[in-house]
């Protein structure tokens, strides 16, 4: 009789045991946050020039801190880092013809986006001088003829063969058997004074934010204006727009 009436003593102790256990509050009710170093954030942003309101075409931009670096492209006026630690970094965007721009970004737990506005490295002097050239080499071109010429005489600029500034590009007078040859003949004509027409100025536009129809030429002719023993026809060509053929 005594071991009936313990039985039901045992069985609820284990049960009140049991219940305990398994009732245990998680840490996270107890006041203890898990950390949130693995949360990740992402940077967006429109990259335009300050002067014309174009969207860039290409370019670099990279994002930086003591603790990392992440790097990624400008396509289509935009550029976009994914997964990035919180933290505070230096934004760097770099661009040919442009003025690199830096500043300081402070990530959260949350998505930032940034609108970028670029200043070219050349003055309006040096841009209407290249706008004037492009009327008096393609005004009777068509628009993307125009673009192709001022896309190729800003390829000279970074090409190692020619001078590093837009106007000693442009200007450029080479010797050679004690003669003078000018780069381009408005300059020697006198038809780079003429003003440029807006056409050639929004074209100077266009080519400056990465438009380039040239294909990365470096220099154009008009075929039917060269004889046959001139040095350009031994150049690799790129394309023929118009009336012009540009090449390397």
């Amino acid at each position: 009789m005594r071991s009936y009436f313990l039985l039901p003593s045992v069985l609820l102790l284990a049960i009140v045991l049991s219940g305990c256990l398994t009732t245990l509050p998680p840490s996270s009710s107890r006041g203890l946050t898990p950390p949130l170093n693995n949360q990740k954030s992402s940077l967006t942003g429109t990259v335009k020039d300050a002067r014309s309101g174009l969207a860039l075409w290409n370019g670099q931009v990279s994002l930086t801190n003591a603790q990392a670096r992440y790097n990624t492209t400008i396509k289509e006026g935009t550029f976009e880092f994914k997964n990035v630690t919180p933290g505070t970094y230096t934004l760097t965007v770099e661009k040919a013809y442009y003025q690199p721009l830096k500043k300081q970004v402070i990530i959260k737990n949350s998505n930032i986006t940034l609108a970028i506005a670029m200043t070219s490295s050349y003055s309006e002097a040096e841009l209407d001088l290249l706008a004037r050239l492009v009327y008096a080499e393609a005004k009777g071109e068509t628009y993307q003829g125009q673009v192709a010429v001022a896309a190729s005489t800003l390829n000279r600029v970074v090409h190692p063969d020619h001078p590093n500034t837009l106007s000693g590009v442009i200007n450029q007078v080479v010797v050679s058997a004690g003669r003078k040859y000018y780069q381009y003949e408005p300059v020697l004509n006198g038809a780079i004074k003429i003003p440029a027409s807006q056409m050639a100025k929004d074209a100077v536009s266009d080519a400056l934010v990465g438009w380039d129809p040239s294909l990365r030429a470096t220099g154009f002719f008009a075929p039917a204006k060269v004889g046959s023993r001139s040095w350009v026809w031994n150049r690799a060509s790129t394309i023929t727009i118009g009336n012009h053929r540009f090449f390397r």
